[in-house]
């Protein structure tokens, strides 16, 4: 099954090993170099917006939405990645869809602290598609925590956070996915770029604009 048609069908697709080394390796190099800024959100009126009546496993609207990471807008900023993105995952997603425009783009890490985490949540406010690169060093164990769960035809995914592995979502058709803390026995943090997209002719979402500065438009 190639990456479009798995799109389709599922949702989402998985493309390991993707980019090749020695630009994964300067990524990588980026986000050792880099300075994070911690983010330690929590809402309690977000599920009430994101209910959804027919999935009785979403949390309620009562409970509180919370996500705790680390990130920095300095990788993402850089022209060794904005090269690398335009390059090589952008027209992966000009193959999917017509009319992409721009992507907001974060570069995370979760550390190995039992605590870093993200709740169930969907990402369709933030853009209709998306991506998630993974950076890390080491093989990932399937015991260090960290991975990303996403419901998917009715069924939970789990997927690791492999080393080079970038996974692309559709976002439109509203998958819950959360993010389990990493543990406290992984020998390396989680580390990640996000990317969402709006349409070509939509106008920047009020969540892309704001305070915060540790994202890049592009």
């Amino acid at each position: 099954m190639n990456y479009q048609t798995e799109y389709i069908k599922n949702g989402l697709t998985i493309l390991d090993n993707f980019l090749p080394s020695n630009e994964y390796k300067e990524i990588v190099k980026l986000f050792h170099s880099s300075e994070f800024e911690e983010m330690n959100l929590v809402k309690n009126k977000r599920y009430r917006r994101w209910q959804k009546p027919i999935d009785k496993h979403f949390p309620t609207e009562d409970e509180l939405y919370t996500n705790h990471f680390w990130s920095s807008a300095e990788i993402v900023n850089d022209d060794c990645y904005k090269e690398i993105f335009h390059k090589r995952i952008r027209p992966l997603f000009e193959e999917l869809h017509d009319d992409i425009g721009l992507f907001r783009h974060q570069a995370t890490k979760l550390k190995n602290n039992h605590k870093n985490h993200m709740r169930s949540h969907y990402d369709d406010y933030m853009g209709y598609t998306g991506y998630v690169l993974f950076c890390n060093e080491l093989d990932w164990k399937y015991d260090w925590g960290g991975q990303l769960q996403i419901v998917s035809n009715d069924e939970i995914r789990t997927i690791l956070p492999e080393s080079n592995r970038l996974v692309l979502l559709n976002h439109s058709i509203k998958m819950p996915h959360w993010v389990t803390p990493v543990l406290e026995w992984a020998k390396e943090d989680r580390n990640n770029i996000s990317g969402f997209c709006i349409k070509s002719t939509q106008e920047l979402p009020k969540t892309w604009v704001g305070d915060r500065d540790d994202y890049a438009v592009y």
